[in-house]
């Protein structure tokens, strides 16, 4: 049994909606016939096993659809099997959230998005202000991604690195701790950085605004690796920095990778 339906021509008059619509209702009783003509076929007709294995396949093929829920009914796997990103490997892209499948058939409304009011161009962080934020983020990551396990620890690259960010970020990288950081150091590697350019954050970024005390920025950290794995890859981090006594200090790191 073939799953390409040829729809009544009639059904081309009707409108996108009242077409799928429509479609679905001819699909389902199109089923219904295929079911209850098998039904009648096997009650009339002595079922031998081999008989059964065929309306199994059939009925499951039907249902489920051969792209779609058969690969799982056969027993395989997902592409995407949600394995962890660590610190050291390249971030997968950002997918931006989408509306629930149930508010997706309650009709055609767009949705929309509460508009938040920028601050004043007087609540502004000065050009001053943006460029030695720049700078923090761009030392920071040169600083923190250039690692040589053989010659120090993790805990003592993220004390060297703590006087450009908070005390509470400092303490999460410490208390996570990197297991990358071992594996380097059992591959006999180390990683340097390439190049930490440091700019605004993508439009798609959905980034805070920024104020004279609060400054995002984006950053993509090219990586070399040695060892035996060697490699080369980017790692794209947003970094949030607060202003404290008159220094800028990182208060937030996120993105495609992170601890």
């Amino acid at each position: 049994m073939s799953n390409d339906y040829d729809y009544p021509e009639e059904l081309d008059d009707l409108n996108g909606r009242q077409r799928r619509r429509a479609k679905k209702n001819w699909r389902r009783d199109d089923h219904a016939q295929r079911m209850a003509f098998l039904r009648s076929q096997r009650q009339a007709e002595p079922t031998s096993p081999a008989a059964i294995v065929v309306l199994v396949v059939i009925v499951a093929v039907v249902i489920l659809g051969v792209g779609g829920g058969l690969p799982r009914l056969l027993g395989g796997k997902s592409k995407d099997d949600g394995s962890p990103i660590s610190i050291l490997t390249p971030g997968r892209s950002v997918v931006l959230p989408t509306a629930p499948a149930s508010q997706a058939n309650q009709g055609t409304a767009p949705i929309t998005t509460p508009l938040t009011t920028p601050p004043p161009v007087s609540q502004r962080p000065s050009a001053d202000d943006i460029a030695l934020a720049n700078d923090v983020v761009g030392t920071w990551a040169r600083a923190f991604y250039t690692r040589d396990p053989s010659a120090e620890t993790y805990a003592a690259l993220v004390e060297k690195c703590a006087k450009y960010m908070t005390d509470e970020v400092a303490s999460s990288f410490t208390a996570a701790g990197d297991p990358t950081y071992d594996a380097l150091k059992n591959d006999g590697g180390k990683s340097t950085v390439l190049s930490a350019p440091v700019s605004a954050p993508p439009a798609t970024a959905d980034a805070p605004v920024d104020t004279p005390s609060r400054i995002t920025r984006f950053v993509k950290i090219t990586i070399d690796v040695t060892g035996k794995h060697a490699q080369r890859f980017d790692v794209p981090l947003l970094v949030t920095l607060t202003n404290q006594n008159g220094q800028w200090v990182i208060s937030d790191v996120s993105g495609g990778t992170g601890p």
